[in-house]
């Protein structure tokens, strides 16, 4: 028998780790009600003309074959626009295009740690950096948001987290799981910690189009009244509704004070080759094309965020806070059998065949009763889902 190597068991993803116990269950001819990705394609939406015919010309007419390991030329271009217009000034060489932000995380923290360092990550936050870390061998320090103020991080919290190991401080703003947004003054303030320690902020903002009101201002900007060195996580696959395409970058910020880091992100890109041609031609488009489908998008799922909140707060069990942005609520359930929340969640999957993800997969503690539900399905969907949880809780009641 061929062993695997140790790491893989370190590996944990749980969006998709559940997934199996939903296909046993069609598998066994139950129905299933998937709310665990946020892919706006598998619930009818679909990406604007002007994205997709690029693509199409450039299989038919251009060059797709393997390209340079940081990306196509006009791609990378475009991104250094993008971030000039925000308010931070970046050169062409300062982008990296991926596949997707996941890989660009992983570049670049498999280009920062060696075992046993730290890198501080929100909880609840997303879980493809624990995942990674746990690969890497080093290790994941949590700093806690605040529920009681709407999901928010301490300056003081992150603060105290700090030690010699200390590497790297991860933000996701907004926040994916729980949809929150977190206000300039408190980044700036979390730029001038990270500033004070010598360390790399990681900024992933590639939900910061998809807010509902005002979105924050990009981490890149904020960072350029201190010299902290950042990268920003960017892409198109929720904004553009391209998930499947695996188009997203990095940039940097402050570069001159990460650039060996830099040099060996290039080295690991160039091991890989490339990311997918024919999907970078969307890119310029994409960042420079007519953005109304996107006021359309977020009408459109604000309005179903608004039932969601609405239908939490007729079950006696359930609250939540109102997600400012992207298509996520993290729900609080208040179990009367008292169950870790993953065991919480696959007995509500086996009862109702409604797949969430409990909010311990986002580094929350288990007993806090915590789980996300992508609300990205139309409201007829999503009232019978309510409906499903209702009973279920009341059964447990009864139990």
């Amino acid at each position: 028998m061929i062993a695997p190597s140790t790491r893989t068991a370190n590996f944990h993803y749980a969006i998709r780790n559940l997934v199996s116990a939903a296909e046993a269950q069609e598998r066994a001819g139950r129905s299933v009600v998937y709310l665990n990705i946020g892919d706006p394609q598998a619930y009818g939406f679909r990406p604007p003309a002007h994205v997709i015919e690029p693509v199409v010309r450039a299989l038919r007419d251009s060059f797709t074959g393997y390209t340079h390991s940081a990306g196509l030329r006009e791609a990378r271009s475009a991104v250094a626009s993008y971030a000039t217009g925000l308010g931070s000034p970046t050169e062409l060489e300062q982008v990296l295009i991926t596949a997707g932000a996941s890989e660009a995380a992983d570049l670049v923290l498999t280009a920062l740690v060696n075992e046993g360092d730290e890198v501080l990550l929100p909880a609840p936050g997303y879980p493809i950096y624990p995942a990674i870390l746990n690969k890497l061998g080093a290790v994941a320090r949590y700093y806690r948001l605040d529920e009681a103020r709407g999901w928010q991080p301490s300056t003081e919290d992150i603060s105290s987290l700090i030690t010699a190991r200390t590497r790297a401080l991860v933000l996701i703003n907004p926040n994916n799981p729980t949809g929150s947004i977190t206000p300039d003054e408190t980044t700036r303030r979390l730029l001038e910690v990270a500033a004070r320690h010598g360390l790399l902020v990681i900024a992933d903002e590639v939900y910061r189009e998809l807010c509902f009101a005002k979105p924050p201002t990009a981490a890149s900007t904020l960072a350029q009244e201190t010299e902290v060195p950042l990268i920003t996580l960017e892409s198109l696959s929720k904004t553009h509704l391209v998930p499947g395409w695996r188009v997203g970058w990095m940039r940097y910020t402050h570069e001159e004070r990460m650039s060996d880091l830099t040099r060996s992100i290039g080295r690991l890109a160039s091991g890989r080759l490339c990311s997918p041609t024919p999907t970078q031609y969307a890119v310029r488009p994409a960042l420079e094309g007519d953005k109304s489908f996107l006021d359309e998008f977020k009408g459109e799922i604000r309005k179903r965020r608004d039932f969601v909140v609405s239908a939490v707060s007729r079950i006696e069990r359930l609250s939540c806070d109102i997600p400012g942005a992207a298509f996520y609520v993290m729900i609080k359930a208040d179990d009367p059998l008292k169950r870790p929340d993953e065991e919480f969640v696959l007995d509500l999957l086996e009862r109702t065949g409604v797949l969430v993800v409990p909010g311990s997969g986002f580094g929350a503690e288990p007993g806090q009763g915590l789980f996300r539900l992508v609300y990205l399905a139309d409201e007829q969907v999503l009232s019978g889902v309510f409906d499903r949880i209702s009973r279920c809780l009341e059964e447990a009641r009864r139990r």
